[in-house]
């Protein structure tokens, strides 16, 4: 994968970041985890997509967006469009 052209979040490293990247796995068909220590840098191409009923799914809880996502992100790379039912990371002027 080219890492160049990979959007995705920066998470602190925590219990739920890894659940997240869970939901991230199964929404995506290639995911690369950078393991940084105390922060997880997940690379999609092109775009990543994240809804709140998959992370909903893989956590057994209600997962509030925007909101819940936002306090274990530090970063991310690409452009993020945020919206009550999905995250989607994506490389600019990649359409939406």
């Amino acid at each position: 994968m080219n890492t160049a052209e990979s959007v995705g979040p920066v998470l602190h490293s925590t219990p739920f970041a890894r659940t997240v990247i869970s939901a991230i796995r199964d929404e995506n068909e290639q995911v690369i985890i950078q393991d940084e220590g105390a922060y997880l840098r997940v690379l999609v191409p092109r775009i990543c997509r994240l809804s709140r009923a998959g992370l909903e799914a893989v956590t057994g809880v209600n997962v509030r967006f925007p909101g819940e996502l936002e306090v274990v992100m530090s970063s991310f790379t690409g452009v993020m469009q945020l919206t009550e039912d999905d995250v989607v990371w994506r490389l600019a002027g990649e359409p939406s």
